[in-house]
């Protein structure tokens, strides 16, 4: 008899659509960016975009979410009018003094990453800040009514949108001046999608006659802002971390690097790791981040049940993000020829490819704290991990360059990533158990990675041939991954048909001896 599919897992095929349209297609523009501006202007455009990424979270996520449950649990047609204008307003004060201060700091800001030639381009990067409240407004509104459809239309055109003004603005920057012309591609790009994303969601809220503006001070005003500041944050927590890490980076490694190096270049080069990791991480965590309600739903009334669902997306988070950090590094001397035009820094970023394992792990704990109503934990866990993160660049970035600066992050990463597995622990959310299927996977790992590192070795030639043989060789490692851990059933019949379509195609054999355990 056929296991049935949980309830989340049917729709993590659409969820995974819709992550790779938006946060994959926000990942990989990068690299024909880098690709125009070379290393030094990829440098300009990393020092600028952490700012409004790391903002740019809050009202995407952790805000509309906060903004819906108040909306659900106050269902009156004048207590939701006189909650969004409230919020609205709130967040148009926040987020106009955060653009504010970009815009007006810009001159300290660069010297602060100790380039003052980034403080034209940093002006411009204020300018999105003032679009995020109303966008966020909308997208709380149509998340409580449940309707999914005017946040994901948003997002997708928005993302579209800032991805092409972007490089459209960077090539006349760079046919016009410089690569810190260049630069301002940041903040027009980003301000252009916003423009195009509230653009879609006012043809659906102008239907709507609940968002009318109600200037009445709802009750208990203090305690609702203070839940939005507070709580979207928490929320946020999972989906902030790699733009965090970047947001340490621009302000701790140009400075530090040794005497006699390109700093920019240097930086650059570095820089290069990031989009490759924000794609894996996005690609692995899609099914877990899809977990998450099946986990709320059943935390409070079947503690048994929620950590099976919580174990289960753990582990399939463990078992693929492993191979995509061990891939990535193995076959990355033809993967930076084949993104990047040339092998500089291969080391490096074979060492930062490491990070997509603890960070996708920690991207799933988070979401399964919150899930289980303990948010401010991985927030907490996070803040300590960025003070490490700032303290070991501070300490290895003089001394050992960038390679210092990737050891940071993949020490921080796994410490964050072990402590928040040990919280959900320590709450209950996993049960700790027999680890054969670690043992598997570990084995499927050396063999795959072994492979991968082979068949990647030698001599690299054009671009056009290392993409082939890239493509060849990544192919191969997955089928040769999927084929092992089917052998040594690391999965259960019940996990493989989380994943949409693999699981259907590949013969049930019996279950794994681990269970759902981790």
């Amino acid at each position: 008899m056929p296991h049935p599919t949980p309830s989340w897992a049917k729709g993590a095929a659409y969820l995974s659509l819709a992550a790779l349209a938006a946060k994959g297609l926000s990942a990989l523009y990068k690299i024909p960016y880098q690709n125009m501006t070379g290393d030094t202007g990829f440098y300009v455009y990393q020092q600028l975009y952490p700012l409004y990424g790391a903002v740019l979270v809050l009202g995407t996520y952790g805000f509309p979410l906060v903004i819906a449950k108040a909306l659900i649990d106050n269902g009156s047609r004048d207590g939701i009018r006189s909650l969004l204008t409230f919020y609205t307003a709130i967040m148009i004060v926040l987020f106009g003094l955060l653009g504010g201060a970009v815009t007006l700091a810009a001159p300290s800001l660069a010297a602060l990453m100790g380039d003052p030639a980034l403080t034209e381009p940093l002006r411009w990067m204020g300018l999105p800040f003032l679009l995020i409240p109303f966008a966020a407004a909308a997208r709380g509104y149509f998340q409580h009514d449940s309707n999914t459809l005017p946040t994901a239309v948003s997002q997708v055109i928005e993302q579209f949108i800032r991805v092409i003004v972007i490089l459209l603005a960077a090539w006349a920057g760079m046919q016009l001046g410089s690569v810190y012309t260049a630069g301002a591609s940041a903040g027009i790009g980003a301000f252009a999608g916003g423009a195009a994303g509230l653009a879609s969601l006012w043809f659906y809220v102008r239907r709507e006659e609940s968002i009318c503006p109600d200037f009445r001070l709802p009750p208990a005003w203090p305690g609702l802002m203070r839940e939005l500041l507070v709580k979207g944050l928490f929320v946020s927590a999972s989906a902030m971390l790699l733009i965090l890490f970047q947001l340490i980076d621009a302000f701790t490694i140009v400075q530090r690097l040794p005497e006699g190096l390109q700093a920019a270049q240097e930086k650059g080069v570095y820089d290069r790791s990031w989009p490759l990791i924000q794609f894996g991480a996005v690609v692995i965590t899609v099914f877990s981040y899809a977990a998450l309600p099946a986990v709320a739903k059943a935390w409070p009334l079947d503690r048994r049940r929620a950590s099976e669902e919580a174990g289960s997306a753990l582990k399939l988070c463990t078992v693929f993000g492993a191979a995509a950090a061990l891939g990535m590094a193995a076959v990355m001397p033809l993967l930076n020829v084949s993104m990047f035009t040339d092998a500089s820094g291969t080391a490096v970023l074979q060492v930062m490819a490491l990070s997509i394992l603890p960070a996708a792990v920690f991207m799933t704990a988070a979401a399964l704290l919150h899930a289980a109503d303990h948010a401010g934990t991985a927030a907490a866990l996070l803040l300590g991990a960025l003070a490490g993160k700032a303290v070991l660049n501070v300490l290895l970035v003089p001394v050992a360059g960038t390679m210092g600066a990737a050891a940071a992050t993949v020490l921080a990463a796994v410490l964050l990533a072990a402590a928040s597995v040990r919280s959900l622990i320590r709450i209950g959310v996993l049960r700790p158990g027999p680890g054969t299927w670690l043992v598997k996977t570990g084995a499927a790992l050396l063999i795959m990675t072994a492979a991968a590192w082979f068949a990647a070795s030698g001599p690299i030639g054009s671009r056009a041939g290392a993409s082939v043989q890239l493509a060849l060789v990544s192919g191969g490692g997955a089928v040769l991954y999927i084929g092992i851990i089917w052998r040594l059933s690391v999965f259960t019949v019940r996990e493989w048909e989380m994943l949409p379509k693999l699981g259907t195609r590949l013969p049930h054999r019996r279950q794994s001896e681990g269970g759902n355990h981790v």
